[in-house]
């Protein structure tokens, strides 16, 4: 306890050094806890966002299907259909509890600070499909001119149970969007995409935005999801029409979960350097005290002091800052989390091909808080090695003399 104290002291002694030492420590710490954060929040927010389809596998045009996904999940405009009559293929299939057809288009924003009204055509097997799906008031359709809408949606509009909603879309050529609804339901938050997104009936959909007999996505459930019914539904998909893709939810998963896998490799790059600049750093502002304290140390050891006692309180000092970096750095993280995610998740986004979940991805994890406090220890460990056996090693005559 007296070490620790005297090592408190030094450290206080020369605050500018010692502060400049910590905030290198707390920008790697920083890097390493934002990073791990984002990626587990990212992993866990794409689980519960296919979760929330309430389905095992999805069908969608012929093209890229995970960009197709991308589009399925955070809503949009896709350029290619699959004609209604398919979704009586899929459900002529053995082995299927429930299937769904999803007509999806979207009013793009005419201006830069609006955004893009993205409407999906859904019928009642869609709705049994969303078990997460809550009314916070009014409830399913009872005619064709009722529009369901996200609870984030009737929070920016302002709208609720019973107003008019009118909609007005002249940016498509020769066809003209121009439908007024009445609001039937507001959803209570789901926290999924679906929270921003106006639901209409197919049929309404189809006909007022010109896309009659055209849907986008089936959503199919198995009555046994194992593997291989899974696989054997799939495989009957796939051979039942030629303009569909067919893929597994669980398979989108993995593939997703790869390429975010795959940027381990620049993260990891990243977190090296970061880590690195910070243990030179260290390293120096010891090393530099040492050499400023060469007359303290020998007059130390005159006095008594062993070689593993210096050793410890230039050890102690080093491990001090660096612990106190570690908090200042998951501190930091914390408060610029809100930044750093937005900046990671418009990097995403402009791929088109990985899907970025709504909420909030940087949290906080005891798991990932001691991971960075033991790398902030370990960093004092490693800096303060040196230093602190080059002030063991001071000879008491010769630092004495020194001045």
């Amino acid at each position: 306890m007296v070490w620790l104290k005297i090592a408190f002291k030094n450290i206080v002694r020369r605050p500018t050094r010692s502060i400049l030492t910590i905030l290198g420590v707390a920008v790697a710490v920083a890097v390493l806890f934002s990073l791990i954060e984002f990626q587990k929040g990212y992993e866990k927010g794409l689980k519960e966002d296919l979760n929330a389809l309430g389905a095992h596998i999805m069908v969608v045009p012929k093209g890229c299907p995970y960009e197709a996904s991308t589009i399925v999940l955070h809503g949009g405009k896709w350029p290619r259909y699959m004609k209604e009559e398919y979704l009586d293929d899929v459900k002529a299939v053995p082995g299927i509890e429930q299937s769904a057809g999803i007509i999806m288009d979207a009013i793009v924003a005419s201006r830069d600070n609006s955004k893009n009204k993205i409407f999906l055509g859904i019928d009642e097997d869609f709705y049994k499909l969303r078990q997460n799906w809550r009314f916070k008031s009014g409830g399913w359709f009872e005619n064709e001119r009722e529009i369901i809408i996200g609870s984030s949606v009737a929070e920016v509009e302002g709208l609720k149970e019973g107003d008019k909603y009118h909609i007005h879309d002249d940016s498509r050529g020769n066809f003209v969007v121009d439908a007024t609804y009445t609001v039937r339901g507001i959803l209570a938050p789901t926290n999924t995409q679906d929270d921003g997104f106006y639901f209409l009936p197919t049929k309404t959909l189809q006909k007022d935005f010109n896309l009659e007999g055209k849907l986008v996505v089936f959503l199919v459930k198995l009555a046994n999801p194992t593997p291989e019914n899974i696989e054997k539904v799939t495989l009957a998909l796939k051979n039942s029409e030629s303009n569909m893709n067919v893929f597994p939810l669980t398979e989108l998963l993995n593939t997703m979960g790869r390429l975010i896998q795959n940027t381990k490799v620049f993260v990891l790059a990243i977190v090296i350097v970061a880590i690195a600049i910070g243990t030179v750093g260290v390293l120096n502002t010891i090393l530099m005290a040492v050499y400023e304290r060469t007359k303290e140390i020998g007059m130390m050891k005159a006095v008594g002091a062993s070689k593993l006692d210096v050793f410890r309180l230039i050890w102690m000092e080093t491990i001090l800052m660096c612990t106190a970096g570690g908090l200042a750095g998951v501190g930091l993280a914390l408060v610029a989390s809100k930044g750093v995610e937005a900046f990671i998740k418009g990097v995403l986004s402009n791929t088109g091909m990985i899907q970025v979940p709504k909420g909030t991805l940087i949290g906080f994890s005891w798991e990932v808080f001691w991971l960075s406090m033991g790398l902030s220890i370990f960093l004092g460990l490693a800096a303060g090695a040196y230093p602190a056996w080059r002030a063991s090693s001071v000879r008491p005559i010769e630092a004495i003399r020194t001045e």
